[in-house]
């Protein structure tokens, strides 16, 4: 039995009786860059529970469904005004090293390095426990697929939580 028989049996046993994973036959087709790394404006999405603690309610970590909503975090914010809501990993600690969940001040080193052209004004962060992504898939994906649009973005980087 592998790492992720073992997650789904402990979730079935212990939250949804019917969860399984999703899954997907092939992967996304390429999608190359249209310019060099050094001129692209990069964006954040994350699946760390980011939240602004004085000005956003956190991730809801009680549900048995999760949380399928998202959060803004614009790119200015200081680390400190960065909140962690997750069910599943070590928050406190997370919070000692922001960018190992939510690397936003690595982003900023990149561009000020000649890395990557221009840091996006806005990152997104969504919480990683949600067993049923219907709601991600269809509804708040697509939503902030849209915003990254709109913020002219080149590249996305997803780090997961």
């Amino acid at each position: 039995m592998n790492f992720l028989d073992v997650e789904r049996d402990y979730i079935r046993r212990r939250i949804l009786p019917d969860f399984e994973w999703t899954a997907f036959d092939l992967p996304t087709e390429p999608n190359p860059l249209s310019k060099p790394l050094k001129d692209c404006k990069v964006a954040l999405v994350a699946t760390s529970g980011a939240y602004l603690r004085e000005k956003q309610e956190p991730f809801s970590t009680k549900s048995k469904l999760g949380d399928d909503s998202f959060r803004i975090i614009p790119n200015e914010t200081a680390p400190e005004a960065i909140g962690l809501a997750h069910p599943g990993y070590d928050t406190k600690r997370a919070l000692l090293d922001l960018d190992c969940v939510f690397p936003c001040l690595l982003l900023n080193r990149l561009k000020d390095e000649g890395v990557i052209g221009e840091v996006a004004p806005r990152h997104f962060s969504f919480m990683g426990y949600v067993p049923k992504p219907e709601g991600l898939i269809w509804r708040t994906s697509p939503q902030v697929g849209r915003q990254l649009l709109q913020d002219q973005v080149d590249l996305v980087i997803l780090v997961p939580s």
